[in-house]
């Protein structure tokens, strides 16, 4: 996706605040033409072992993702590239290799610098393997569904 048009936000914000700004980054990503986006599911690959899953994704460079929210705390490692991400944190930049924690309730708008290797890895106590179950388990589409605030002033991303 062209990323002239995707300006990360100022790191200070107030939380509910950051969080509008990310959805609408999130919307502006989805409404770019055919062409111009990623495609929203970039190749995935689902990791099981015994209690635990973990998901690789392979990103682009010069491309611009905004990940899902995360339900719990977990692990993640870039294991291969560089990549800037916002959060309602602020900015932190990741260059291969690489390993930091997530908390609940994350939802990061990513730029990848150069191809990028995610992967995140999640408790999976009950060994669940049915892969759109483990998504629903450790993945929410709106901050709502955690209990998390979000500004309702829609400002224009430019």
């Amino acid at each position: 996706m062209e990323t002239n048009v995707i300006e990360m936000p100022p790191a200070n914000l107030p939380a509910p605040i950051a969080r509008q700004k990310i959805m609408a980054i999130q919307h502006a990503c989805q409404s770019m033409p055919d062409g111009q986006r990623m495609d929203e599911s970039p190749p995935l690959k689902h990791w099981l072992a015994p209690g635990i899953y973990a998901r690789e994704i392979h990103l682009p460079g010069g491309t611009v993702v905004v990940g899902k929210i995360h339900r719990h705390r977990h692990f993640n490692i870039i294991s291969q590239g560089k990549i800037t991400c916002y959060t309602e944190f602020g900015l932190e930049t990741h260059t291969a290799p690489s390993s930091f924690i997530s908390e609940p309730g994350t939802k990061r708008v990513v730029f990848t610098h150069e191809d990028a290797i995610w992967t995140t890895i999640h408790s999976n106590p009950g060994n669940e393997t049915d892969i759109p179950t483990l998504e629903d388990m450790f993945t929410a589409y709106e901050y709502a569904e955690l209990g998390m605030e979000v500004s309702e002033s829609m400002e224009v991303i430019k």
